[in-house]
């Protein structure tokens, strides 16, 4: 864990989630705006929305339909490269693994590699080797791979705990009792919340 600031955000994100990337090309440049630090924190999206009773945007026809356009209008919006991957193609938990085993700078650098890759389309996650080929195309230290741990579980159980459902989602932290926040529509309350402390 990072040392904390006096408010930090957790971040749980999970790499098959393209909202979740989009909301991590955002990170950067909202800490530049805002005083506070991110710790990012991958979970099992799939476990996750289990636990919690939620549904996959793919099971509901016109959710997925329109999540598809959504996800198009947010990319230009944002203007960051944006290819889909059909849902529940390939499994992140190998890569959210080692994530989990980074500290939090290494995490945050192996995490938006992964995103931007796998989004953008440089990687087909559906290939065997993606992530072997990922290491090479980002220059990441293959040391990282020893990092991999099996904390994935607990950290799902803690997403859960602090009340989310889904990913992105956001918890702040140091005023007061913690506060969620889901979606990238909500990085702007988000801002709010922490200027208002």
């Amino acid at each position: 864990m990072v040392e904390k600031k006096l408010k930090w955000v957790d971040f749980y994100f999970d790499f098959i989630s393209p909202y979740s990337y989009l909301a991590a090309t955002q990170l950067e440049k909202f800490s530049e705006s805002n005083p506070v630090e991110f710790e990012w924190a991958p979970v099992n999206l799939p476990k996750l929305i289990k636990l919690s009773g939620n549904k996959p945007p793919g099971m509901i026809k016109n959710k997925a339909l329109y999540s598809l356009r959504d996800l198009k209008r947010w990319a230009d919006y944002l203007q960051v490269p944006f290819k889909m991957i059909r849902p529940g193609s390939f499994d992140s938990r190998p890569a959210l693994r080692i994530a989990a085993g980074l500290d939090n700078a290494d995490r945050q650098r192996f995490s938006m590699g992964v995103f931007e890759a796998l989004w953008s389309g440089e990687i087909d996650p559906r290939e065997e080797g993606w992530l072997e080929r990922l290491f090479v195309l980002k220059g990441f230290s293959t040391a990282w791979c020893q990092c991999a741990n099996d904390s994935l579980n607990e950290d799902t159980e803690s997403a859960l705990k602090a009340g989310a459902f889904g990913v992105p989602t956001f918890i702040l932290h140091g005023k007061g009792r913690p506060e969620l926040f889901f979606g990238i529509d909500h990085l702007d309350f988000l801002a709010r919340a922490i200027k208002k402390g």
